[in-house]
């Protein structure tokens, strides 16, 4: 700390020892100790005191920089649920709209007019003797692998 050697401090021993004699150089000796050690715990505490304070603002700083991001996710996804719900509007008036065409189409029947219904006589349509050489549904068939909770095997 003072880059003192060997020589420095046995020439201060002596003069200390001229000037203060055996009686009071052991007291001051011990005094100084005291003082010195006092010194040294003060500046380790404060030294760790300014360490934790160091980290507890790091922190503070990711926090703050976890909760914009938290806010700006949060945002985003208000955004997309408010495109969802315009989305879901928007099919919703277009179900509307062609249920009305349909239900003035059937009232357009009603009174003796020809119904105007999309895709008839089409080649993809399935005629009657068609639809009655259709295959039934494929059967279930259970996956024990994906649903092992309600087919255990006892092993």
């Amino acid at each position: 700390m003072f880059n003192l050697g060997l020589f420095e401090l046995g020439l201060f021993g002596i003069i200390a020892l001229i000037i203060l004699g055996p009686e009071k150089l052991i007291i001051t000796a011990r005094t100084l100790g005291k003082w010195y050690g006092q010194f040294r715990r003060m500046s380790a505490r404060l030294q760790s005191e300014l360490v934790s304070e160091l980290e507890l603002t790091e922190l503070q700083n990711e926090l703050q920089a976890q909760i914009a991001e938290i806010r700006a996710s949060e945002a985003k996804m208000r955004a997309q649920v408010q495109e969802l719900q315009t989305k879901i509007e928007q099919a919703e008036h277009e179900a509307r709209t062609s249920q009305n065409a349909l239900l003035s189409d059937w009232q357009n029947t009603q009174n003796g007019d020809t119904p105007t219904l999309p895709m008839t006589n089409q080649f993809f349509l399935l005629g009657d003797y068609d639809k009655k050489r259709r295959l039934p549904p494929a059967p279930f068939m259970p996956n024990y692998k994906a649903d092992q909770l309600l087919y255990q095997t006892n092993k």
